[in-house]
């Protein structure tokens, strides 16, 4: 296994990790009332519904169709009577229709023997086609997989890197994945170059991988014929980001760099290899509100609240309902919200994990600048802001803020400082 040398300036030590115990991933309950959402981005084209009120449909039935581009076929996730098609303000603030399927029939794919394809007898164009068919998405971002492995075909050259590095203190699933999984990650990984033809590939881990786990992975992928690097990096917020990814790796143009997570890989082999759609997602549910943490394989459109009731339900009062990191997650309102595509971690943090403050005045200390990985000056673009000067802010470089959420980490005033960038890069008044 290869050390990478890490990224140059800025970033956060994360050497504590909350402790979990690995094994076996559970399929969650299936929801009695899943919510299915179309987009997975604010910048997606709808998908259109196929479906009609009162109408049944089996488990994977298309529900939606692909629109347009960053658009993908919507399938249900069980079988059912369509109760409602209406709009939804999702957790990021965006609205989209969505799907209300109520359980109820039988089931075509759970119990079921999966089908097993040899999809090395496939070509390039019917993977592709069973990939935009499935409505496989990149779980990190959202974006059809189809459209992004048809793009990196039409440009040789590039570094395919599979990341299983998780930098926040609580996540496990790609680490997880790629311990129990490990043969249908790198099987997906190959699927992926068989369509894209990367001049390279790259599968990144932690670090503090176990050996067993390691000389596990270099078995599989002697196996698969792949040439595929190992390479282990330290844990360091935001290391898992693509541009501290290129940096590493001493990649000086990030568009050459190409980056799926064992999540992803997972959800393509199924595709491929067993016929079926995106309709599960493996979530991490924990925080210190969680009686008993652990990673889901949960159904898309189910409600949060299933999941965390399935980990034991709650052991106090949370202070904050996250989806995503404690980083770059956004809290929502309450445990109705639907699991998605997307949808990596729930978290119910307590007070001493989120340790709320009032907002207080700038010290001007530096430590927001010092740990930019990006070499901003967050407190100087937030000035700017706040005085209503949204173009000298994008001067400043707000545009290049990724909102990894070390500058608000780090801040010892407890300024909003990624959640004032976001609304900002949203607004109108800077588009």
């Amino acid at each position: 296994m290869i050390k990478a040398r890490g990224f140059k300036g800025g970033g956060v030590s994360v050497d504590h990790r909350v402790p979990f115990k690995s094994g076996p991933i559970e399929n969650a309950f299936l929801p009695m009332n899943a919510v299915v959402v179309l987009r997975e981005t604010s910048l997606s084209v709808e998908p259109f519904p196929v479906v009609s009120v009162g109408q049944e449909v089996m488990e994977g039935q298309l529900l939606a169709r692909s629109a347009g581009p960053g658009s993908t076929n919507v399938h249900s996730p069980i079988p059912g009577i369509v109760r409602r098609i209406r709009a939804t303000v999702t957790p990021e603030g965006y609205e989209s229709n969505s799907i209300l399927v109520s359980l109820e029939g039988s089931f075509s794919v759970l119990g079921k023997k999966p089908e097993r394809y040899l999809w090395k007898s496939l070509n390039k164009a019917d993977i592709a086609h069973i990939v935009q068919e499935k409505g496989i998405v990149r779980v990190s971002s959202g974006e059809p997989l189809s459209e992004i492995l048809s793009e990196r075909s039409s440009r040789p050259g590039f570094v395919l890197v599979v990341n299983a590095l998780e930098m926040d203190p609580y996540r496990r699933t790609e680490e997880e994945l790629l311990s129990i999984r490990p043969e249908d990650v790198i099987d997906g990984c190959a699927i992926a170059a068989r369509v894209a033809r990367p001049a390279r590939i790259v599968l990144a881990v932690d670090a503090r991988l176990s050996p067993e786990i390691e000389g596990r992975l270099k078995g599989i992928i002697e196996a698969s014929e792949l040439e595929m690097s190992i390479m282990s990096f330290s844990r360091r917020h935001p290391q898992d980001m693509p541009r501290q990814i290129a940096e590493s790796l001493e990649i000086v143009d990030q568009s050459a760099l190409f980056i799926l997570e064992p999540s992803t890989l997972v959800a393509l082999h199924d595709a491929v290899v067993a016929n079926k759609p995106h309709i599960e997602q493996y979530v991490y549910v924990g925080g210190g509100a969680i009686k008993s943490p652990a990673i889901l394989k949960a159904r898309i459109g189910a409600p949060i609240g299933d999941l965390i009731e399935e980990c034991g339900g709650l052991v106090g009062r949370p202070d904050a309902i996250v989806l995503g990191g404690p980083f770059r997650g956004r809290a929502v309102a309450d445990l109705d919200a639907s699991v998605t595509r997307t949808t990596q971690a729930v978290l119910a943090l307590t007070s001493e994990e989120t340790k709320p403050a009032p907002e207080r005045p700038c010290v001007r200390c530096g430590d927001c600048v010092a740990v930019c990985p990006e070499g901003l000056d967050p407190y100087s673009m937030l000035k700017l802001l706040r005085a209503g000067r949204g173009e000298a802010a994008i001067a400043a470089g707000l545009d290049r803020c990724t909102s990894c959420g070390a500058c608000a980490y780090a801040c010892r005033s407890r300024i909003p400082l990624v959640r004032d960038f976001r609304a900002a890069r949203a607004s109108e008044a800077l588009r």
